[in-house]
């Protein structure tokens, strides 16, 4: 059922109602086993979409053109998923100085996004870091990160320096605000 489904429901393939009973009708005749009837290769395509969700929304314009629309969610969503494609995805915004030629180098991307809304964690020699958290720096300083980016094919964060003090009997840290810090994650 599976199968059949992957088949009738690629974006590259597109068959008619009488194209997908021809296919079926063929698999029946050449002695396959367990080929579906079209009733319940829709019945299963419906309980599918009422398990997970369909992401399609149909929008319908004043002058009555029909088009389909998947959220951008769910779109970076199915991308991420899909090894090949995740691999291509450039996640960090990237400082090149003066030259843009992409989207993520661009101040837009750099600059201006909320930290929120950028990738919260990095990956570095087999170590997560993840914005907001506290990290030990290679030369023995503390810092927050606040966003990652790169910067000559190194990756960077931009974050808060913090200083480690003692306080009367106690010892803690405390994070400085006065001081935007930049490090290179090794």
């Amino acid at each position: 059922m599976m199968r059949t489904d992957i088949l009738f429901s690629s974006p590259h393939l597109r068959f008619s109602r009488a194209q997908q009973e021809a296919i079926l009708a063929w698999g029946k005749a050449m002695g396959g086993r367990d080929i579906p009837s079209l009733y319940k290769l829709d019945k299963f395509q419906r309980e599918a979409l009422d398990a997970v969700g369909n992401p399609t929304v149909k929008i319908r314009t004043a002058s009555g053109n029909v088009f389909y629309m998947n959220t951008i969610r769910e779109t970076l969503m199915k991308h991420y998923a899909h090894p090949p494609t995740r691999r291509k995805i450039h996640k960090y915004p990237e400082f090149t100085g003066d030259r843009v030629s992409e989207v993520w180098q661009a101040g837009k991307w750099l600059v201006d996004a909320p930290d929120e809304v950028l990738t919260p964690m990095v990956r570095q020699n087999g170590e997560d870091f993840y914005v907001n958290e506290l990290t030990r720096c290679a030369a023995g300083k503390w810092f927050i990160p606040k966003r990652f980016f790169e910067l000559g094919g190194k990756m960077w964060a931009k974050g808060h320096e913090v200083i480690e003090t003692s306080v009367s009997h106690n010892s803690g840290c405390v994070a400085t605000v006065r001081l935007t810090f930049i490090f290179r994650a090794a």
